[in-house]
């Protein structure tokens, strides 16, 4: 009797012998985060989130960064977590001054809106935050506690 072998998705896959990806994960205290906006019309609009490896040594990221939107109260809260983005990732190699991006995407609340106070993000695989100021000009966020199909989310993390 032939066994064949399970087919394991690329994402979760060890690297090949001799490859090149670093086996030390980017941790918060390797890393430095920031926002970039995109002036995009309409009501859905993008915060780019890049993480800087403020490190000496490459270090890999895989997957999406958790993030929570922290601000004044409101009847779902004072923290809103969003909803991962449904798409696929790749392992992205950092190395020392490089960057990787995780776009963050959200409805525009309108006059009446939330506006966030700090977005707190976990890099993959880790539990250490990085806290980044709400940037002046980004607006309000509609909040969609609990929706199956919501238009805020986070992206997986790219190169930048």
């Amino acid at each position: 009797m032939t066994v064949a072998a399970a087919a394991v998705p690329v994402m979760f896959m060890a690297p090949a012998i001799g490859s090149a990806q670093p086996s030390t994960v980017c941790t918060a205290e390797g890393l430095s985060a920031e926002t970039q906006q995109d002036a995009a019309p309409g009501n859905q609009h993008t915060l780019h989130i890049v993480l800087t490896n403020t490190s000496t040594e490459a270090c890999l990221v895989q997957g999406y960064p958790g993030l929570d939107l922290t601000g004044p109260e409101d009847p779902n809260g004072t923290v809103y977590t969003l909803p991962r983005q449904e798409t696929g990732f790749a392992p992205v190699t950092v190395e020392p001054g490089a960057a990787a991006t995780a776009d963050l995407t959200y409805l525009a609340g309108g006059t009446d809106g939330w506006i966030p106070n700090t977005i707190v993000l976990t890099p993959p695989d880790t539990t250490t935050q990085l806290v980044i100021d709400w940037p002046d000009g980004a607006g309000s966020v509609e909040r969609q506690d609990g929706a199956t199909h919501p238009g805020t989310f986070i992206g997986p993390l790219r190169p930048a």
